[in-house]
């Protein structure tokens, strides 16, 4: 296992050096970057294959369990489609354009996307909670590189508000994380500081009310990287102005990692700080979340920033999920992070892919496009209806399961409040995506820019929430998996 991780962990920042330093023309970059991500992706197959969900492996600096290994394989499915898609999209880029096709640009893209990969399977590999704040602060490093990218004045302005914000959310996890270490240090001693497994095991020691404490500050902090309000400000602009890949892969990768290290936390303040103020805690995150992004979908021009907001609707779902706290709940919530990350990078290809055919983000200005590029339109609808939890896609039956535990476990308000917010969100969309569908068409496009790579390897992504999502009980290894992650959180 050992040696898988180090590979894991060496040939992205390898292929980083190489795109950057070797001076090689973009057609070896673009096959250096997909054979960097197959290879890394070969290794986690093997991995995973060789890996007990019941037997935890723990090394002097890498734990690897159940939980972190299903975000491993979430991020490394998007880190493929990622690297796959990148020669068709980088290529019509340079074409409309947005990019001026210079060697050093291209080698840069591909260094930095393989840096923030890199960085985000050091969050999941590594078991001290004091490397894991380290690591997902390297993250909003490389990432706000990626998002300023294009170098235009609302990507800089937008790469600004998240560093800024993402900063402020970071340093109050860091607060958090500082007040956990004294409670160690006053309970426990200085013997393996901030180790996960060591604090697991004795979390019940610790002092409730500093455990209390680090809840809210850990809570609001790692909810800031995630997207959750109030600290949400930075995310609209940050996925509008981001190339429609990095906007995918922050969706769905960072998303999937922001929520990843807040349940790492969770796991060891449980015991202490109690089950109600935490679930209540959540709960009220949760609706604000949902409930501040429903006016956004309704009202939104810019075809990325609704994406946005929907991101934040499912945050707001997943965070509900996690509140409630419930095994049903806790695999609801697994679930429906791998369908978000799936379905969430489809649509942000498809939005640049559609901004590129049209040369404009305005929905108003975009219609008619099953007639003109029938072969985006049919992704564009798979991916609307898969984000708006429709059957039978794989949030269909996460969002069921959370909605479901919700009212189950007696939280009657914040169900039904969901409930209406979600129905507020499908309108908007469905409202907007079916005028840019079906509408008289007033804006002549480029012409249908998806090529076959783009086609199979969205058409997999989108099969494999169906499978996912529909299926899991009837793949005895999948399922294991996901107990295990379960027992991991809940106990």
């Amino acid at each position: 296992m050992l040696t898988y991780i180090l590979v894991l962990l060496c040939l992205p920042p390898l292929c980083a050096v190489l795109a950057l330093a070797a001076g090689f023309g973009n057609n070896i970059l673009h096959w250096l970057h997909r054979l960097t991500a197959t290879a890394v992706g070969v290794c986690v197959a093997l991995m995973a294959k060789s890996f007990n969900p019941a037997v935890p492996y723990v090394d002097d600096y890498f734990y690897i369990d159940a939980l972190n290994m299903w975000v491993i394989i979430i991020i490394t499915t998007l880190y493929l489609a990622a690297t796959w898609t990148a020669r068709n999209y980088l290529t019509r880029e340079e074409r409309c354009g947005v990019l001026k096709g210079e060697q050093l640009q291209t080698g840069r893209y591909f260094a930095l996307m393989q840096l923030f990969c890199w960085t985000m399977f050091i969050v999941l590999l590594v078991k001290n909670l004091g490397l894991m704040w380290v690591a997902i602060e390297a993250t909003t490093l490389i990432s706000a590189l990626l998002i300023s990218f294009k170098f235009t004045r609302a990507a800089l302005e937008a790469t600004w508000k998240y560093i800024m914000v993402c900063t402020v959310g970071i340093c109050l996890a860091l607060l958090g994380t500082l007040v956990l270490y004294y409670a160690q240090l006053d309970a426990l001693g200085g013997e393996k500081a901030l180790s996960w497994l060591y604090l697991h095991e004795h979390a019940k020691s610790l002092n409730p009310a500093m455990t209390k404490l680090a809840l809210l500050f850990i809570v609001i902090g790692y909810g800031t990287k995630a997207g959750m309000a109030p600290m949400h400000t930075w995310l609209p602009d940050a996925y509008a102005e981001a190339p429609s890949l990095t906007s995918g892969m922050l969706s769905g990768a960072l998303c999937s990692c922001a929520i990843y290290v807040l349940l790492r936390n969770l796991v060891i303040l449980l015991p202490t700080a109690g089950a109600a103020m935490m679930s209540s805690m959540l709960l009220f995150f949760a609706v604000l979340t949902v409930a501040i992004a429903v006016p956004f979908v309704v009202v939104q021009r810019d075809v990325k920033r609704i994406l946005a907001y929907s991101s934040m609707e499912n945050i707001g779902i997943m965070v509900a999920g996690i509140g409630v706290f419930s095994a049903f709940s806790l695999k609801a919530v697994m679930l429906h992070m791998y369908s978000h990350a799936m379905i969430k990078f489809v649509l942000f290809y498809i939005a640049g892919t559609i901004i590129q055919e049209y040369q404009t983000r305005n929905m108003m200005r975009i219609h008619g496009m099953i007639k003109d590029v029938p072969h985006t339109a049919t992704f564009w609808l798979l991916g609307m209806l898969g984000i708006l939890g429709l059957p039978p896609m794989g949030l269909f039956f996460s969002k069921f399961y959370i909605m479901a535990s919700m009212f189950r476990e007696g939280h009657w308000v914040a169900g039904s409040l969901l409930i209406i917010l979600l129905a507020g969100v499908l309108i908007g969309i469905l409202y907007h995506g079916m005028r840019m569908l079906c509408d008289k068409s007033k804006r002549q496009p480029l012409g249908d820019l998806l090529g076959a790579t783009d086609v199979s390897v969205l058409a997999v992504l989108l099969l494999l929430t169906c499978v996912v999502g529909a299926g899991f009980e009837n793949i005895p290894w999948l399922n294991n998996l996901l107990t295990q992650a379960v027992r991991i959180i809940g106990g």
